[in-house]
């Protein structure tokens, strides 16, 4: 027990780093906020996925927790922020929530594993639609503070719910078709199969 625990640890710090990291190698960067990563998503969720919620909560929310840090030390996103009710908007909207959220992409694992032992296509599609469904939350999350606080920036004459679903949508979308992706060829990986504890028999 105290060695699978020691494992479990070991593996969330592994792959929490290497989110952190991943978060750093930047496809495309927004203007003001928000960019197209390598795949920097992905090893929380597979953390879900072998783990489940006791190991992909905790790694989300510390994933969440630097991403909050380097906005910070960043000294360009605060500054914004005029009232009380906007920083606690930014801080849960734009850090802790979307990126906590993470860790819930395992969500359908259960029934995907009561599937797989008839249809392996049809339990891996199901299990990549939790990945969608946690990216699709993030993106909620940065729309809300997209029109809250980021608004104020929309082109005249153009709605602050219009220019946030547009700026946010620019690069939320391929980051979610990125990742997606690379889950797909993962979870088609036999060897990342088995260290994620999905069995095809």
């Amino acid at each position: 027990m105290k060695n699978t625990k020691l494992l479990m640890l070991t593996e969330c710090a592994v792959m929490l780093a290497l989110s952190i990291v991943l978060s750093f190698i930047k496809v495309w960067k927004m203007p003001m906020g928000g960019a197209v990563t390598l795949l920097s998503m992905l090893p929380i969720m597979l953390i879900s996925v072998k783990y489940g919620l006791k190991g992909g909560l905790p790694c989300g929310l510390l994933y969440a927790l630097f991403q909050l840090l380097m906005g910070v030390a960043s000294g360009d996103v605060f500054v914004y922020c005029t009232t009380g009710a906007m920083v606690v908007i930014c801080v849960l909207f734009d850090y802790l929530v979307p990126f906590t959220v993470l860790g819930c992409a395992a969500m359908f694992r259960k029934p995907a594993e009561k599937l797989r032992a008839n249809n392996r296509k049809a339990a891996d599609t199901l299990l990549l639609a939790g990945f969608v469904l946690v990216i699709v939350a993030r993106f909620v999350c940065h729309y809300i503070t997209g029109f809250s606080i980021w608004g104020q920036w929309a082109p005249e004459g153009q709605s602050k719910f219009i220019y946030s679903l547009l700026y946010n949508g620019q690069y939320m979308l391929p980051e979610c078709i990125f990742t997606t992706v690379g889950a797909a060829v993962m979870l088609n990986i036999p060897v990342i199969r088995k260290q994620l504890g999905i069995r095809d028999r």
